[in-house]
């Protein structure tokens, strides 16, 4: 953190345009990249999300998905309530 401050006060008080030309041009390359990555990878992981419960018992049984998925419950025997919900 010290480092930064350090770089941005240098190029506050010196006047590094140059440098900030480059800095701002790496950081929107680098944070636009970032961006499309973690869009891509967050599509393909939501396809391939499961919940899955089997053999389970119990008094009650809940299962909670945020996003996309398949929530599936086999051969549970529950007393009381058996609750599944998917948000987003």
């Amino acid at each position: 953190m010290a480092a930064a401050v350090n770089v941005a006060t240098g190029m506050l008080t010196q006047k590094w345009s140059l440098a900030w030309g480059i800095c701002t041009a790496v950081l929107v390359v680098v944070g636009g990249g970032l961006q499309a990555w973690l869009t891509v990878a967050d599509r393909g992981a939501a396809a391939d999300r499961r919940q899955r419960f089997e053999d389970v018992e119990g008094r009650a049984i809940e299962q909670t998905m945020a996003g996309p998925g398949e929530q599936v419950v086999k051969r549970a025997r529950v007393d009381g309530d058996l609750v599944q919900r998917q948000e987003g």
